[in-house]
């Protein structure tokens, strides 16, 4: 993860502050700790100061350097994290090809939408008639059915094809409600986007890179801030 921007403009402002576990990677959420900041866990942000921009050791041994880590804090920084298509990081998203034409442009069939249900997330067009890549269309998820498809309310404004292909992930950035969770990947540094819809900590999911399978991102702002998010 990274800082991308920030609502209200300014400098991406960074702290360092006295951590409580060894950070071992770069660029991950921290929260408040007992003797200082730790790194989250994958579905959980709360007391978060923002994302690190760098690693530390942490160590109880008399002699040895006091652990620091440096963390964008801003309470309306904007954070941005590559897609996962699973816990490991740099898995790449899972293409989805139509199985059934849907001449309405509405359903998309195929196993592999999976059993984690993405209603409230997004749909986009990978290749076929809707477009491809970040031209592709979108539209949010507003029905599944496990292991068989995922529907949209708002038609494509093609017919679905069979063989069309396309991704999708838990997450909308239009005021829908899959725009409130994220959880993150095994080493907290990238976005799971295969978990359910609703799934994962607070955050405010800003904006939605829609692209490819290996190079899609979102972006979002930790909620449950310590520095008074809630309050902005």
């Amino acid at each position: 993860m990274k800082i991308v921007d920030t609502l209200y403009g300014g400098t991406h402002y960074a702290k360092q502050y006295k951590i409580g576990a060894t950070f071992v990677t770069r660029g991950i959420i921290a929260i408040n700790g007992t003797a200082g900041i730790i790194p989250s866990t994958t579905t959980d942000f709360a007391d978060s100061l923002g994302v690190t921009g760098d690693t530390g050791t942490y160590s109880t041994t008399q002699g040895d350097a006091e652990g620091l880590v440096s963390v964008y804090c801003r309470p309306d920084a904007i954070f941005e994290a590559l897609m996962s298509g699973g816990a490991t990081e740099n898995t790449a998203l899972i293409t989805l090809s139509n199985t059934a034409a849907s001449v309405a442009g509405t359903v998309i069939t195929d196993a592999d939408v999976g059993t984690a249900s993405m209603v409230n997330g997004t749909a986009w067009s990978l290749s076929g008639a809707n477009g491809s890549g970040p031209g592709g269309q979108s539209r949010v998820i507003t029905a599944f059915s496990s292991a068989v498809s995922i529907t949209v309310t708002v038609p494509f404004l093609s017919d679905i094809a069979v063989g069309d292909t396309f991704l999708q992930c838990p997450w909308s950035s239009n005021g829908a409600a899959g725009n409130g969770t994220l959880q993150t990947t095994a080493l907290f540094s990238q976005a799971n986007a295969i978990i359910a819809s609703g799934t994962g900590g607070e955050v405010a999911i800003f904006d939605l890179l829609l692209d490819g399978t290996t190079n899609s991102k979102v972006r979002f702002l930790v909620i449950d801030h310590m520095l008074g998010q809630n309050t902005v």
